[in-house]
C-alpha cells in the first residue's frame, strides 16, 4: 500500500528525533565516564596516601605523620562529592533509546491533537501554536511552541523556544510576552523537569503538551511580570511596574516614575522627580531647578524666595568686610579735645594774676 505523503515525512522526522535522542545519550553515558574517572582519581590518591602513612609509621617518622592526616581530611571531602556526581550522572544517563515506531506515533498523535502541527525541513523545527491565550482577563494571543530538532542531542540548554504571534507584551518590558515567557524563554517552574524527561524520552506529544498548559496557567508565585502589572508603566527610576492611576510624571525630564522615586518642589509645587530636584544653598529646601537661581553678587545657587528676600550669606559677609568708621571718628574728637585742653591761651596767659615775692599780686 502507497504511503501518504504526509505519512513520510513524518517517518522521516522520527527518524531524525530518534537520532539525535541516541547523540543525547551516548552525551550523557560520556559524563558518567568523566565522573567515573573523577572517583578513580580519588582512589589513587587514597592509595598513595595509605603507603606514606605506612612508610612513615614503620620508620617511626612522627614529624611526616601531620601533613599527611591533612592531605587525609581533604580527601574524605572530596570522595563524598565525587561519588554523588557519579550517581547523578547514572541516573541522567538513558541508555533505553525509543523505537522508531513510538516516536512516529507520538507524532501522530500530536498531528492528531494539535492539527497545526508544522516541520522545517530547512530550519529543522517542529512547531505547533496555541489558541490565543487569555489569563485573568488578560489578553496574550496566540503562541507558537517551536522545538528545534537539531538541538535534542545537547546535553544542556533548551532546545524549544516560545514566540507570540499577536504580541501583548507587558508595558513594562517588551521582552516579556507572557508571565512565563521571556525572550522567548519559557520559566517552566515545577513543570521543567516533567517537560525536559518528556524530550528525552522522544514523547513529542507529552512535550507540547505540557508546555501549552504552563501557557495557559498563571503561577503569581514566579512571573517575570505579574498579570497585576501588565499594563502598568515601568518607572524610568526604579523600573518598577506601576499602574496608570498612579504614575507621576516629572515636568523637568519629562519621564514617568513611581511614588517612591517622585517628589515635588517645595515653592511652585510641581510634580518633580527626586533626580531633577535641586537643594537651596541657605533655606536647605528641595526646588525644581526653574525655583532656582544664581546670586548675581557671590555665585551662590539659591532658590528665588530666598534671592528676592535677601537672604544670601554673602550680604552677611560684606557688612563683616566694611570697616568701622565711627571709632576713628570718636578718637579723633577725642584728641582735638584733649589738645584744646593742654594749650593755654596767650590772651588768658596775660590775665592771669602773677604772684611776687612779699605775697602781692601784680594785676596785668
Amino acid at each position: 500500500m502507497k504511503q501518504h505523503p504526509v505519512d513520510r515525512l513524518l517517518l522521516r522526522l522520527a527518524c531524525r528525533i530518534q537520532n539525535e535522542l541516541l547523540k543525547l545519550n551516548l552525551s550523557r553515558i560520556e559524563v558518567v565516564e568523566r565522573a567515573i574517572g573523577a572517583v578513580l582519581d580519588l582512589t589513587g590518591r587514597l592509595k598513595a596516601l595509605q603507603r606514606r602513612m605506612a612508610l612513615c609509621r614503620s620508620q617511626g617518622w612522627s614529624g611526616g605523620l601531620a601533613p599527611l592526616m591533612e592531605e587525609a581530611e581533604q580527601l574524605a571531602r572530596d570522595v563524598p562529592y565525587a561519588a554523588t556526581d557519579l550517581d547523578r550522572a547514572r541516573q541522567a544517563a538513558t541508555w533505553t533509546n525509543p523505537s522508531l515506531r513510538d516516536i512516529y506515533l507520538d507524532l501522530k498523535q500530536a498531528e492528531d491533537e494539535f492539527g497545526d502541527l508544522a516541520y522545517d525541513l530547512k530550519e529543522q523545527t517542529l512547531s505547533v501554536t496555541t489558541e490565543a491565550i487569555r489569563l485573568e482577563g488578560v489578553y496574550l494571543g496566540p503562541f507558537e511552541i517551536r522545538l528545534d530538532v537539531r538541538r535534542l542531542g545537547e546535553a544542556r540548554g533548551t532546545p524549544y523556544t516560545i514566540e507570540a504571534l499577536d504580541p501583548h507584551p507587558a508595558s513594562s518590558n517588551e521582552a516579556v510576552t507572557h508571565p512565563h515567557v521571556s525572550n522567548g524563554g519559557l520559566c517552566a517552574g515545577d513543570g521543567g523537569a516533567a517537560i525536559h524527561t518528556a524530550l528525552a524520552a522522544g514523547r513529542i506529544f507529552d512535550f507540547f503538551s505540557l508546555v501549552q498548559a504552563v501557557l495557559t496557567n498563571y503561577n503569581p508565585q514566579s512571573p517575570y511580570v505579574s498579570l497585576d502589572e501588565w499594563s502598568g508603566i515601568a518607572c524610568h527610576e526604579c523600573g518598577y511596574s506601576v499602574s496608570q492611576d498612579d504614575v507621576f510624571w516629572c515636568a523637568i525630564c519629562e519621564n514617568d516614575f513611581c511614588q517612591d522615586c517622585s517628589s515635588y518642589c517645595s515653592r511652585c509645587n510641581e510634580t518633580v522627580c527626586r533626580t531633577c530636584l535641586e537643594t537651596c544653598s541657605v533655606c536647605e529646601e528641595s526646588v525644581c531647578p526653574g525655583c532656582l537661581d544664581t546670586c548675581p553678587r557671590c555665585g551662590r545657587e539659591l532658590c528665588r524666595t530666598c534671592l528676592e528676600e535677601d537672604q544670601c550669606p554673602c550680604q552677611e559677609e560684606e557688612k563683616d568686610d566694611e570697616p568701622d568708621t565711627s571709632r576713628n571718628e570718636g578718637s579723633k574728637e577725642g584728641g582735638r579735645e584733649n589738645s584744646q585742653a593742654g594749650e593755654r591761651n596767650p590772651l588768658q596767659a596775660v590775665a592771669d594774676p602773677v604772684r611776687i615775692e612779699g605775697g602781692a599780686t601784680l594785676e596785668a
